[in-house]
């Protein structure tokens, strides 16, 4: 966790304000988290809920939808949203290196989940650069070891079986 200032607030509690705003502006919403574009977290205001699953699962909507809006032609990537029986998952892309998710109930009014969301969406974009930065030490450190651990994953893969599995035979006529 980057040092604070004295009399400045660190960009994580920046950030934790922003959700904490959509909570409280747009009934039905349960939390949100704001995380980098690979999934880690950043700050949550989630309660009773794990973060660093649903980071997970944001980068994994922001991927598969990034990649459905390009090969659909639709532009940049903005927002996914998905409904299930008691409710809502919705994420945001917030700048190129972070997104924003946000749980709601199945009471949660979507329209002023869209409407109130992208003013604070823009403002935690406007902090995406330092978001970025947050997560690029731990790209740095994991790079080395996995470079390390590839050898030595090559050489304990089993060989492949290049044989096709047998068809299966059809029933008997009687």
């Amino acid at each position: 966790m980057p040092a604070v200032r004295k009399g400045r607030r660190s960009v994580e509690e920046l950030i934790r304000t922003e959700l904490q705003q959509i909570r409280a502006n747009v009934v039905g919403v349960r939390g949100s988290l704001v995380a980098t574009s690979d999934g880690l977290v950043v700050t949550h205001d989630i309660p009773d809920v794990e973060p660093t699953q649903i980071a997970a699962l944001a980068a994994a909507t922001l991927a598969v939808a990034r990649r459905a809006i390009l090969a659909t032609e639709c532009g940049a990537f903005r927002e996914a949203l998905a409904r299930g029986s008691d409710g809502y998952l919705a994420v945001y892309a917030a700048g190129d290196s972070a997104i924003v998710a946000v749980a709601g109930t199945s009471s949660l009014n979507v329209g002023m989940l869209q409407y109130r969301a992208r003013e604070i969406i823009e403002r935690i974009a406007a902090q995406s650069s330092q978001i970025g930065a947050m997560a690029a030490p731990a790209r740095a450190a994991a790079a080395p070891a996995r470079a390390a651990a590839a050898p030595a994953r090559a050489a304990a893969a089993p060989a492949r079986n290049t044989r096709s599995l047998p068809r299966r035979r059809p029933a008997a006529s009687s």
